[in-house]
């Protein structure tokens, strides 16, 4: 019996390591059943896609040429920005992939992606090198520079 529960614990313990306690990313749908940005292997960033101030659920521009993320990352033709104002979870978010991370910070720069650092899963994503083929380094080091210093300044 006692063997059973230290496995258990070491599994609960494991898992907890692997995924941060994240808070609700304000938009993301219920595929994940508590809207959080920390469940598979890369859906870990909650980022900004709409502003839905006043009901408008209008796309945010990323660049200088006014470029929506689904532009940027190539997904337009699955552009989901309407499940994102909607119940369950209305905002103006969602848990978006690591590499399209990488990909908008490698196109925009990092002072230009809205990432909502209270909802996105830092501690797993400074553990990965790469997504999907896709260099994790500029965008780890953008998340040290807005997320950590964020957290450090309150302390």
């Amino acid at each position: 019996m006692s063997l059973h529960v230290s496995l258990v614990s070491l599994a609960v313990i494991f898992a907890v390591g692997l995924s941060g306690d994240v808070a609700v990313c304000p938009g993301e749908g219920p595929r994940y059943g508590d809207f959080k940005c920390n469940h598979d292997s890369t859906h870990r960033v909650c980022a900004q896609l709409v502003d839905n101030s006043q009901g408008k659920c209008e796309e945010l521009a990323w660049d200088k040429e006014q470029e929506s993320f689904w532009i940027i990352t190539n997904q337009q033709r699955w552009n989901w920005k309407d499940r994102i104002c909607a119940k369950p979870n209305p905002g103006d978010s969602w848990c978006i992939c690591m590499w399209a991370t990488a990909r908008l910070i490698d196109q925009v720069g990092c002072d230009n992606v809205h990432i909502r650092c209270e909802a996105t899963d830092v501690a797993y994503i400074l553990k990965r090198y790469t997504d999907y083929g896709h260099d994790l380094t500029k965008a780890k080091a953008c998340l040290k520079k807005k997320c950590l210093r964020k957290k450090r300044k309150r302390v």
